[in-house]
């Protein structure tokens, strides 16, 4: 019974839409928005969000019913950030949350797997690039990595969910999406 009520908790908490309340845009209330059309402040906070939306619901469902409990609510509340019932079963790349509950299962994963999203849109600067090599890298550095076959088995349904999630996405490479603008962080507007 308490893992149960762990997978519920934590699919509610990844579904919950914290984003609305930071976007000041009223044509993106309606739906998630991009991080490209948002602006830093905003896109930070919503990075936030993901991260404290991913460890809150690993951490209750350690709290409820253990490792077990943990490992499942990673899964579910990545599935309510994909697909939220308060959203239509529609939602973000879901890359935020995963990141926040790998935090507390494997820290070092989770390091690595910054580290590579970092490198890859520094140099290929296109976002659905960066999301696709990260979710593969770190599912490969998982199965070498990590210690625990839940860990193993975490990483590899999440990433397989993140990459089904993104496969619309495979058009634009077609059409050669435009690359992402790195702004200047110290400019004051």
């Amino acid at each position: 019974m308490a893992l149960l009520i762990s997978i519920i908790i934590a699919y509610f908490i990844g579904a919950l839409p914290f984003d609305w309340w930071v976007v000041t845009k009223p044509a993106y209330r309606l739906r998630l928005p991009s991080f490209s059309v948002l602006n830093r402040r905003e896109a930070f906070v919503l990075i936030v969000i993901d991260l404290v939306k991913g460890m809150a619901a690993t951490l209750i469902g350690f709290s409820v019913a253990g490792w077990m409990g943990a490992y499942l609510a990673a899964v579910a509340v990545v599935v309510g950030s994909l697909y939220s019932v308060f959203l239509g079963f529609r939602g973000g790349t879901g890359i935020g949350v995963a990141a926040g509950a790998l935090l507390i299962l494997s820290p070092l994963l989770i390091l690595i797997g910054i580290l590579i999203y970092l490198f890859s849109l520094l140099t290929t600067r296109v976002l659905f690039v960066s999301t696709l090599l990260t979710t593969t890298a770190m599912i490969i550095f998982a199965v070498v990595l990590a210690t625990q076959i839940y860990v193993w088995m975490v990483i590899i349904v999440v990433g397989g969910l993140i990459l089904y999630r993104i496969r619309p996405k495979w058009k634009r490479i077609k059409r050669f999406e435009p690359p992402y603008r790195f702004r200047n962080p110290f400019r004051l507007k």
